[in-house]
């Protein structure tokens, strides 16, 4: 009778272990650039598969450190498509904003120019009415490094 529940038991400890399964794992983000400093990112864009996640330090609130991101999907270059609208601001500077429709937020690109430099200020507006809030200003150089060109 011992044998029997040893061995039953034995069963029921082996039947309880078998219910773990092994998931897949997620691909890695890659690091296309970022600008910042070295313990606190102001801004960065990553890419995993073919989604890109842009990450940033919302600059309506600079006193408290909040992060936000929005992201879409880079089909038929749509990465390098955003950087050359970005990109062609800065030497056609443009007297309204320009607005890029993503599926789930709005971009909004605010150019000035001061002292000869012109900067680029991304205003984000989620479409479900949540506050996206807004990069710092950038450069052109800026631009270049964040989206890995230099």
């Amino acid at each position: 009778m011992k044998k029997l529940l040893s061995l039953s038991m034995l069963f029921f400890a082996l039947a309880t272990t078998a219910q773990i399964k092994i998931g897949k794992t997620e691909a890695k983000p890659v690091l296309i650039g970022k600008l910042g400093t070295p313990t606190m990112s102001t801004i960065e864009i990553t890419k995993t598969g073919d989604l890109v996640t842009f990450k940033y330090q919302n600059n309506n609130k600079p006193q408290v450190a909040e992060f936000k991101t929005f992201s879409f999907k880079d089909i038929d270059g749509a990465l390098e498509g955003f950087y050359s609208v970005i990109a062609d601001g800065f030497t056609n500077l443009p007297k309204e904003d320009i607005k890029i429709e993503l599926p789930t937020e709005t971009v909004t690109l605010h150019y000035t120019k001061a002292m000869n430099v012109v900067n680029v200020k991304m205003k984000i507006s989620y479409n479900n009415g949540e506050e996206g809030g807004a990069t710092v200003s950038l450069t052109k150089v800026a631009i270049d490094k964040l989206f890995g060109k230099l």
